[in-house]
C-alpha cells in the first residue's frame, strides 16, 4: 500500500513539474472563484449576490497574474460587499487589514495567505485546519495573520448578522450604529475568543512537537495537536457553556487531521529550514551528520582595496613593463 502511494506522489511531483505554471494557473484561477463564491455567500443582499458571474473573469485574470492581484482582488470584493451594507465597517475592515499590511504583509506572503484562510475554510465548517497545516509547514511568525483571519472571519459573520438585524428595525438607524454594533458582537461572542485561544496553543504545539529531533515528529505533531484542539473545544464547552455539539465538532476534528496527513503526505516541496541532524551507524563507526542551511552561515567578508593611478604613472609603468618585457626576450 505504502510503495503503491509513493508511486503515485512521484508521478504527480512529476506531472507537476512538468506543467508547473499550467497547473498552478488553473488551481489558483479555481482556488479564487471558489473563494469569492463561498465569502460573498455570507450577503444575501451583496453586490455579487446578482453578479456572481463577474467572478469568472476575475479568476481568469488572477489565473496569470501576479499572487498579490489574487489577494487584491479577493479583498476587494469582499470590501464591496461589506460596503453596500455600511461604508462605516467596510472602512474600518480595510484599515484594519491596511495596517495589519504594513505591519506584517510586506515581507510575507504566507501571512495573507493565512489572513484570507481561516475565514474561507470556517465557512464551509474545517477551520481547525488552519493551524494544524500551518504549525507544519511555517513558524510562529504567522501567528498574527492567524489572530488576524480569525478577526475577520467573526467580522464578517457580524457584518451578515447586522443586515439581517438592520433589516428587522423599524426605526431611524444611526450612522455609526453598525460599528457600535459589530463591537458588541465581538466582545459579547464567547466562540471568538474560544478560537482565538485554541487556534494559537494548537498551532504552538503542532509546532513545538514538528520541530523535535524525533522520528515521525510530523505525524506525531497533527495527533497531538488535533487531540489537543479537541481537549480545548470540549473544556471550553464546559466552561462557558457554548451549547456545541459534540458529533459534530468530533467529526470537524477529524477531517482536518486526516486531510493534514495527506498534504504531509503528498507535499511537493521540502524543507530546508532549520538545523537538521542525523545519527547512523554500520558494524565499526557510529555517524553523526549536521546539516545547517547556507542562509544561516556567514559569508566571509571580502575586503577589496581600490589602486588610483594618475596618467603619467600609468605611462612610466608600461613602459617599465615593456622595457623589462624586451630584456627578458633578449636574455632568452
Amino acid at each position: 500500500m505504502m510503495a503503491k502511494l509513493l508511486v503515485i506522489r512521484s508521478k504527480l511531483q512529476w506531472f507537476f513539474e512538468k506543467n508547473y505554471r499550467v497547473v498552478r494557473g488553473l488551481l489558483k484561477g479555481l482556488i479564487v472563484l471558489i473563494s469569492l463564491m463561498i465569502l460573498t455567500s455570507k450577503f444575501s443582499d451583496g453586490y455579487f449576490s446578482e453578479r456572481q458571474w463577474m467572478f469568472i473573469p476575475i479568476a481568469i485574470i488572477c489565473a496569470v497574474a501576479p499572487d498579490a492581484v489574487s489577494i487584491v482582488a479577493v479583498v476587494l470584493v469582499v470590501g464591496i460587499e461589506v460596503w453596500k451594507i455600511s461604508p462605516v465597517l467596510a472602512g474600518a475592515l480595510l484599515v484594519l487589514i491596511l495596517v495589519f499590511f504594513l505591519l506584517f504583509g510586506r515581507r510575507m506572503k504566507e501571512q495573507w495567505y493565512m489572513l484570507l484562510a481561516v475565514p474561507i475554510l470556517s465557512a464551509i465548517q474545517i477551520g481547525f485546519m488552519a493551524p494544524v497545516v500551518a504549525a507544519l509547514f511555517l513558524s510562529p511568525t504567522i501567528i498574527p495573520a492567524l489572530a488576524m483571519g480569525i478577526i475577520l472571519r467573526f467580522s464578517l459573520d457580524g457584518v451578515a448578522e447586522y443586515t439581517t438585524t438592520a433589516q428587522r428595525t423599524t426605526g431611524d438607524i444611526g450612522y455609526f450604529s453598525s460599528w457600535n454594533y459589530l463591537v458588541d458582537y465581538l466582545l459579547q461572542n464567547r466562540l471568538f475568543l474560544v478560537a482565538l485561544i485554541v487556534y494559537i496553543i494548537t498551532f504552538l504545539v503542532v509546532y513545538m512537537i514538528r520541530r523535535m529531533n524525533i522520528k515521525y515528529s510530523s505525524q506525531i505533531a497533527i495527533l497531538v495537536g488535533c487531540v489537543v484542539l479537541y481537549t480545548l473545544e470540549m473544556v471550553s464547552n464546559i466552561i462557558w457553556e457554548l451549547e456545541l455539539n459534540l458529533l459534530l465538532t468530533s467529526i470537524l476534528v477529524v477531517v482536518p487531521m486526516i486531510v493534514a496527513y495527506i498534504i504531509q503526505f503528498f507535499r511537493l516541496s521540502l524543507d530546508y529550514h532549520g538545523t537538521r541532524r542525523l545519527q547512523f551507524e554500520d558494524d565499526e563507526y557510529y555517524y553523526y551528520v549536521t546539516a545547517i542551511p547556507k542562509y544561516s552561515v556567514a559569508a566571509p567578508q571580502t575586503e577589496v582595496t581600490k589602486i588610483v593611478v594618475d596618467e603619467g604613472d600609468a605611462e612610466e609603468l608600461l613602459s617599465e613593463e615593456d622595457t623589462e618585457s624586451e630584456t627578458d626576450n633578449r636574455t632568452e
